[in-house]
């Protein structure tokens, strides 16, 4: 199957994976939909240790903590703020200057967008669509959890590079698919696609073949290619079988 990935930017990619690859095991199996007001709150309660949630989005942000068992015990803070990016996730400020042990994140939902993008704000969204964006925020804070004070430090540097910026976007949707909630993720980006009438709209990959236009390009997996890593990932294969 050609995925369409630059051979250096697969090497680059595979060396990032190996950080989360040793806890998948403890991880939940993939589920294709997840349906609201079904979370049993008790299996869930181990992973909302050290997190601030607001309670009308505890469900969909449980169920996708869920699936990153590694960050157990990392503070977290998911808030709505109105913010000119629909999703963001870092170190807060001053954890930024701690060791990693001893780090905090916050998340943040924007409540406001241009007239455009208001379709996908997040409780805009599907619900199975939810937890795919959660779980893709969740990603970009394992890689920052895995760097010491130095290299997180050296990464804000490292994101004035656009080629470098994008290849940490494309990693948040590879880590959620790896972590299992590649589904969710299938189902945001379908309806986002949808959402902002973008049928054309190519995913991430595509930046390192061909020049692309500003108005088609989005700095994320399309479902297309969302769909193939799903079936070339072994933690999918028995779901497929139902």
């Amino acid at each position: 199957m050609n995925l369409g990935i630059h051979i250096s930017w697969r090497k680059w990619v595979s060396t990032l994976l190996m950080l989360s690859c040793a806890t998948l095991a403890m991880a939940q199996v993939p589920t294709k939909e997840f349906k609201e007001n079904t979370l049993d709150s008790t299996m869930y309660a181990s992973y909302l240790v050290n997190k601030d949630i607001p309670t009308e989005i505890m469900e969909q942000v449980a169920t996708a903590l869920s699936y990153y068992p590694e960050l157990k015990d990392v503070k977290v803070q998911f808030r709505f703020r109105k913010s000119k990016t629909p999703f963001s996730s870092k170190p807060t400020f001053f954890s930024r200057f701690k060791k990693k042990e001893n780090r905090s994140y916050v998340v943040t939902i924007s409540t406001e967008a241009e007239s455009n993008n208001k379709p996908i704000l997040f409780l805009n969204l599907p619900y199975n669509a939810q937890i795919g964006v959660m779980g893709r925020e969740l990603g970009h804070i394992t890689t920052y959890a895995a760097k010491n004070t130095s290299q997180l430090l050296g990464n804000i540097f490292k994101m004035l590079n656009k080629n470098y910026a994008e290849e940490v976007k494309f990693n948040k949707d590879l880590i959620c698919i790896d972590h299992g909630l590649g589904y969710q993720l299938f189902d945001w980006s379908t309806f986002v696609q949808g959402a902002l009438d973008l049928p054309e709209r190519r995913g991430s990959t595509d930046l390192f073949f061909t020049q692309i236009e500003p108005s088609v390009y989005e700095p994320s997996m399309n479902p297309q290619i969302i769909e193939n890593y799903i079936e070339a990932t072994d933690i999918y294969k028995e779901v497929h079988k139902k």
